[in-house]
C-alpha cells in the first residue's frame, strides 16, 4: 500500500508523479473522442505552466480565478497555482454575472483562467486573462498554450528545482457557496482541511489505482473537487464528461466502477425510467412497473426478486455503464424511496452529508457501514453533537478558516471551535446521523405551527410534470405551492400546444392534483399543500431562480413570484 504521507497540495503532486503511471490518467473529449493525458505529461504540463504563471506576475499568496468548466486542464492549472503557492478562486462556469462580479472583487482577482469568450465582457474589473480552448487579440490575455510554451522554455534554461511547502495551515483555496439564500460567502480551506479530507476517504473507501471515475459534477463545487482530489491520489483513470446531456452516452462508453452524482440527476434517471416503462407494452409495462414497487418495498432476496432482477434490474443497472462498484450521492437530500430503490437493484449507492464549510464530507454511508435513509457515520476524524434545538454541530481537521472579509459572520457560525450547521437532525444508537431539515426550511405559518418544507418539495418533483417546486407557509395562514414545469416532457411530446395550454390540460392537472392529495394523506392538517400555481415561464442561473449547482434559490423566487403568491391567499 503506498503511504498517504502528504501534508500539502503541493505534496499530494509530487506523491501523485513520484508513485504512479498511468497513460490514461486524465481523459477529456475532442472531436468527438476521448484524448488521453498520462502522469508524465500531466507532470510536466503542471511544471511548465507554473514557471509561466510566476513569469507573467502571479505571485505567494495571489487569488487567481479558475472561471471554467470541468476538464483535465482546470486541475492543470490549479496545481500550477499550488506550486508558486498562489491560492485558487473556483467559480462556476454558468454563474449568474451579479454574482461574478462580487466573487471578483470580494478576492481581489486579477488574474482570470477562462474558457468562454462570452463571458469575458462580464468581467468588469481590468483583470489579465488566460484564455483555454479560444484564442482573442486583447491587452493583458494570453492563451494556455503560449504559456506552455513559455514555461517549457523557463524549464530548461534555469532547472528550476520544484520543492512542495509543508504549511499545512496555509490557504488552499477560497470555495465561494452558491448563495442560494443571498450573497455568496467565501470560504477559506486550508491545505490541512483539504488533506485530512482525502485522509477520512481513504479509510472509509478505499480504492485502488485500476477504478475507472467518471466526473460530470462542476470543479467549482466543494463535493467535486475533494472527490476528484482523491481520485488524483490513486492514480486512477479520471473520464470527464463534456457536456451533461451526454451523460447517458458517457456512461456506456467509459463503463465507470466510481462516480460521485447529486441527488437530482438520480431523480431524473429515476422519472426517465418511469416514462421509459409508460411506452411499453402492455405485460412489459405491468411487469417492470410491479418489479419497481418491489425495489421500493423488499430487499433483494427470494426468487421473486430473481426474477426480476433478470428480466427488469439487470437492463437498468446498465444505464450506469453495467460495472459501477460505487455511486456516492451529496449535495442534497435523497428521496428515501429513491435510495431503496437505487440499492435494491444493487447500484451500490452511498449517500453521504457535508458543506463547504467542511471541506465538504462530514459523514457517509460506505461499503462497510450503511443505512438506508441516513447519511452515514461521520468520518474518523470529525467530531459531531447535535444542540438543545438538535441541530448539527461540526469539528475537526476538515473545518474552514472562515469566511472572507466576514469576521463576525465566521464568529456566528463558529462557535467555541464548532461548526454549526444549519441542519436539524439526529444521531440513532449506532452512530448515524439523519439529516431532517434545515433550520430555516422548518418554518412557522401565521396560526404558530411549524412546517418542513423540504420534503413536501421532494415528494412533489417524482411527478413527471414537475422540475422543481418552492412550498411557502412561513407566516401565511396555509400552506401554498409554487410548481415549475418539466419542459422536457412538454419538448418530448412534440405538441402542437403552446406550454401554457399544455400544462394546463385536464390530464396534466389531474396527474398534479393526485400527487397533492396523495402527499396530504401523510401530513398534518395545517402542513397540507391547500393552492397551487403552475409557472411555464423559465427559470435560469442569471434570473436568480436557481443556484450554480442547480438548488432552487427560494428567496429570489418569493421576490419574483411575490403576486401569484399573493393571489394564493
Amino acid at each position: 500500500m503506498i503511504s498517504y504521507n502528504f501534508k500539502t497540495y503541493e505534496e499530494l503532486f509530487f506523491h501523485i508523479i513520484n508513485n504512479y503511471e498511468n497513460n490514461n490518467f486524465l481523459n477529456y473529449i475532442e472531436d468527438g473522442k476521448y484524448v488521453h493525458i498520462s502522469i508524465k505529461e500531466f507532470e510536466l504540463r503542471v511544471k511548465y505552466l507554473s514557471l509561466a504563471l510566476n513569469k507573467i506576475g502571479i505571485k505567494e499568496g495571489d487569488n487567481v480565478a479558475i472561471f471554467a468548466k470541468s476538464s483535465p486542464y482546470w486541475l492543470i492549472f490549479d496545481f500550477a497555482l499550488h506550486l508558486i503557492k498562489a491560492i485558487s478562486v473556483p467559480i462556476f462556469s454558468n454563474i449568474s454575472t451579479k454574482n461574478l462580479e462580487f466573487e471578483i472583487e470580494d478576492s481581489n482577482i486579477d488574474f482570470v483562467f477562462i474558457d468562454s469568450s462570452k463571458r469575458i465582457k462580464d468581467i468588469k474589473k481590468d483583470v489579465t486573462y488566460i484564455t483555454y480552448s479560444f484564442y482573442i487579440k486583447k491587452n493583458k490575455t494570453y492563451s494556455l498554450d503560449e504559456l506552455f510554451i513559455l514555461g517549457e522554455r523557463e524549464f530548461f534554461k534555469q532547472e528550476k528545482e520544484f520543492l512542495a511547502s509543508s504549511d499545512e495551515n496555509s490557504i488552499f483555496s477560497v470555495i465561494y457557496t452558491s448563495g442560494n439564500t443571498g450573497t455568496p460567502k467565501g470560504v477559506e480551506l486550508t491545505n490541512k482541511n483539504i488533506i485530512s479530507q482525502l485522509k477520512d476517504i481513504n479509510e472509509v473507501f478505499y480504492l485502488e489505482q485500476k477504478e475507472i471515475a467518471l466526473s460530470l459534477l462542476p470543479l467549482a463545487h466543494i463535493f467535486e473537487r475533494t472527490v476528484m482530489s482523491y481520485y488524483l491520489s490513486k492514480g486512477m483513470s479520471i473520464y470527464f464528461v463534456d457536456e451533461i446531456e451526454n451523460t447517458s452516452k458517457l456512461l456506456k462508453l467509459v463503463r465507470p466502477t466510481t462516480m460521485t452524482v447529486v441527488p437530482r440527476l438520480l431523480e431524473k434517471i429515476f422519472n426517465k425510467i418511469q416514462e421509459n416503462i409508460s411506452t411499453k407494452p402492455l405485460i412489459s409495462k405491468l411487469i417492470a412497473i410491479t418489479a419497481i414497487k418491489y425495489a421500493i418495498n423488499f430487499e433483494h432476496r427470494g426468487i421473486i426478486y430473481k426474477i426480476f432482477d433478470k428480466l427488469v434490474y439487470s437492463k437498468f443497472r446498465e444505464i450506469f455503464g453495467g460495472r459501477i462498484n460505487q455511486l456516492v450521492c451529496g449535495g442534497a437530500a435523497l428521496d428515501k424511496d429513491i435510495y431503496k430503490f437505487f440499492v435494491n437493484i444493487k447500484v451500490p449507492l452511498y449517500q453521504g452529508y457535508g458543506l463547504t464549510e467542511f471541506s465538504p464530507v462530514i459523514c457517509t454511508n460506505t461499503p462497510k457501514n450503511s443505512k438506508i435513509g441516513s447519511c452515514g457515520k461521520a468520518l474518523p476524524s470529525v467530531q459531531v453533537k447535535l444542540s438543545k434545538e438538535n441541530e448539527l454541530l461540526v469539528k475537526g481537521d476538515s473545518l474552514m478558516k472562515g469566511y472572507k472579509n466576514q469576521e463576525e459572520l465566521t464568529k456566528q457560525t463558529i462557535i467555541d471551535g464548532w461548526l454549526h450547521t444549519g441542519d436539524m437532525g439526529k444521531i440513532d444508537e449506532e452512530g448515524y446521523i439523519f439529516i431532517e431539515s434545515r433550520l430555516k426550511e422548518v418554518v412557522k405559518t401565521s396560526t404558530g405551527e411549524y412546517v418542513s418544507v423540504i420534503k413536501i418539495e421532494q415528494a412533489l418533483t417524482k411527478n413527471r410534470y414537475i422540475e422543481f417546486a418552492t412550498v411557502i407557509a412561513n407566516n401565511k395562514k396555509y400552506v401554498t405551492c409554487l410548481i415549475f414545469v418539466n419542459k422536457d416532457i412538454y419538448l418530448q411530446t412534440k405538441s402542437n400546444l403552446s406550454i401554457e395550454e399544455f400544462f394546463n390540460q385536464k390530464s396534466v392537472r389531474n396527474s398534479i392534483e393526485r400527487t397533492i392529495f396523495k402527499i396530504n394523506k401523510d401530513l398534518n392538517k395545517w402542513e397540507r399543500v391547500i393552492k397551487y400555481e403552475i409557472i411555464t415561464n423559465d427559470i435560469s442561473i442569471e434570473g436568480g431562480e436557481l443556484t450554480p449547482s442547480m438548488k432552487i434559490s427560494k428567496t429570489n423566487i418569493e421576490k419574483k413570484y411575490k403576486d401569484i403568491i399573493e393571489s394564493m391567499y
